[in-house]
């Protein structure tokens, strides 16, 4: 069963039709140069082609073979990211009033589920991992601690890390159990954990987790904005999940979009020993030329990611390096650089580049610190943050005052500073820092000023 790619197949019947249909490119008809092929499978609800909110046909097979690789009750393609898996899974599971608990390295979009949802949480600050000091999970007696605060109506977790690290998720897991909490899980780069290698950390979906949300195209050959949202066992309180996918996605989602779940829900589910073994080959032929290259490497829980330092430069100016190489990474930190690798199969090439990188000793430098902000172990904010009147003070002027906007550095899309927080000196040496690259939200960041409850 796996071998079929239903949405694929029933693309393939319309080609070379005349559209008298949206989209307007007519089939890429009014596309120039090489889009006209793509577009062609760029179609829309008509006959034959099945429609999302209401699969009956191609749509409804391919989620079923979806469900049937992840060993799940139900699974559902996502045309609008895992944001709107995150919307969806907080929004139908939790209602106005309810408690949950968060770790403080969640993504934006869990926090703006938090908002329209109208729910009080308990943020958990995270564990540091050491080689890094990037944010890794939360501690499990901590977990147990907040727990015991009042009633919790979900516990989310972000798994693996944004750098490919893990924790024990396992144990979170029954410790939530025994309180009664629904375990909601971003495992936004861990939608190749399902092959049947050993290779890869095992999945949320494996572990327990109630629901899991996965951003195929992190990690899968599928387009931007594919993922995934599973639901490994089906039950009623679990029933508000597929009416906020009907709300909240697109009511003209993109064929193109999942015709590339469709297809790297194929290559997932055949990856096999050969495959394996070719990623893992590619994949020490590039620690190979890191290495000789002058950079160490720090290989996380998940081998797709290899991350790279080099001494007296920082991640920032590294970055900039390797791009004037002509090598593009995920993102840079102060300290470090992220690489994320194609999961390969056998008889495909990532070439290895020959010529190893030569460093200008004039970019050298000491490392800048990688800012530090000391949080509570556990910070309970109340529903929707804070309310009230706000302004725009000066970084200086904010210290002490109350947060009115997240500030986010991008990627990752881990807020430094959330609505309803309390500014410290630390906060403002963080936005200082992270002004000068890119970021979301602050809107008024590069004038040095922030908005803040009056």
């Amino acid at each position: 069963m796996q071998n079929k790619m239903p949405i694929v197949d029933a693309l393939k019947l319309h080609i070379g039709k005349t559209s008298l249909h949206v989209p307007g490119h007519k089939n890429g008809l009014l596309f120039p140069g090489k889009y006209r092929e793509v577009l062609q499978h760029d179609l829309t609800e008509i006959s034959g082609l099945d429609d999302l909110h209401h699969p009956e046909g191609s749509i409804l097979e391919a989620q079923q073979l979806l469900a049937e690789c992840y060993n799940t009750e139900r699974s559902y393609m996502l045309v609008n990211g895992s944001t709107v898996g995150n919307l969806a899974m907080i929004l139908g599971t939790c209602k106005r009033g309810d408690t949950v608990i968060v770790s403080r390295d969640c993504h934006k979009s869990v926090m703006h589920a938090l908002d329209l949802a109208g729910v009080h949480a308990i943020y958990l600050a995270t564990r540091k991992e050491e080689q890094t000091g990037t944010a890794n999970g939360v501690e499990v007696s901590l977990l147990r601690e907040a727990l015991q605060i009042e009633k919790v109506r979900a516990v989310i977790f972000t798994y693996p890390s944004y750098y490919g690290f893990g924790f024990d998720l396992a144990e979170c897991i029954k410790i939530c159990r025994e309180f009664g909490a629904l375990v909601l899980v971003d495992e936004a780069h861990g939608a190749h954990f399902q092959t049947d290698s050993l290779l890869f950390p095992t999945s949320a979906i494996e572990l327990g987790a109630d629901i899991v949300v996965h951003s195929a195209h992190k990690t899968l050959p599928a387009l931007t904005m594919g993922s995934y949202l599973h639901i490994p066992k089906w039950r009623e309180e679990l029933a508000g999940i597929p009416r906020y996918l009907q709300v909240l996605q697109s009511s003209s989602p993109s064929y193109l979009i999942m015709a590339s779940l469709d297809y790297a829900r194929h290559y997932v589910a055949n990856y096999g020993e050969q495959d394996t073994k070719a990623f893992l080959k590619m994949r020490a032929s590039w620690q190979v030329w890191l290495e000789r290259s002058g950079l160490t490497v720090i290989t996380p829980d998940d081998p797709i990611k290899l991350i790279v330092q080099k001494n007296r430069l920082s991640g920032f100016a590294l970055q900039e390096v390797l791009e004037n190489e002509g090598y593009f990474s995920e993102l840079a930190d102060a300290k470090q650089v992220l690489l994320t690798l194609p999961l390969i199969k056998n008889g495909m090439e990532f070439s290895t580049p020959r010529k190893l990188i030569t460093w200008d000793t004039s970019l050298f430098d000491e490392i800048p610190k990688s800012i530090k902000i000391e949080i509570p172990s556990i910070t309970r904010l109340p529903a929707n943050g804070a309310t009230g009147q706000s302004c725009f003070e000066t970084f200086e002027n904010s210290i002490g005052k109350i947060a009115a906007e997240m500030v986010i550095p991008y990627p990752p899309g881990i807020p430094i500073l959330l609505v309803g927080e309390q500014i410290t000196k630390q906060h403002i040496e963080a936005v200082s820092t992270i002004k000068q690259y890119h970021y979301q939200g602050g809107e008024q960041l590069h004038k040095d000023k922030l908005r803040i409850f009056m």
